[in-house]
């Protein structure tokens, strides 16, 4: 049985991405200004390997999220719109140009 996603989801995935960048700062303190002194060349190689596979695994779960959702049809129009007053919007603000009358 496939999960059931919705736009929380794929958010909370979107910022486990983003969290490589925090990773990528530990290390970089690892490296240039832990107390202890840098680590070998096997110890940063060992922490980027692990870091990539982290990073590719996070990527395949945002994907399995997205692509779900996709399949799933989360993002159709009607369910992206039905929060948005029809009269106040402008050209190019998530409704077709030919449903709104030129300014």
């Amino acid at each position: 049985m496939t999960q059931q996603y919705d736009r929380f989801n794929l958010e909370e995935e979107i910022h486990k991405v983003w969290t490589t960048e925090e990773d990528l700062e530990t290390v970089l303190y690892r490296i240039m200004d832990a107390p202890e002194g840098p680590p070998s060349e096997d110890e940063i190689t060992n922490m980027l390997i692990g870091l990539k596979e982290i990073h590719n695994s996070r990527c395949i779960k945002l994907w399995d999220v997205f692509e779900t959702m996709v399949k799933d049809d989360c993002f159709k129009s009607d369910e992206r719109n039905r929060f948005l007053d029809k009269e106040h919007l402008k050209q190019g603000d998530f409704w077709p140009s030919e449903e709104i009358e030129e300014y």
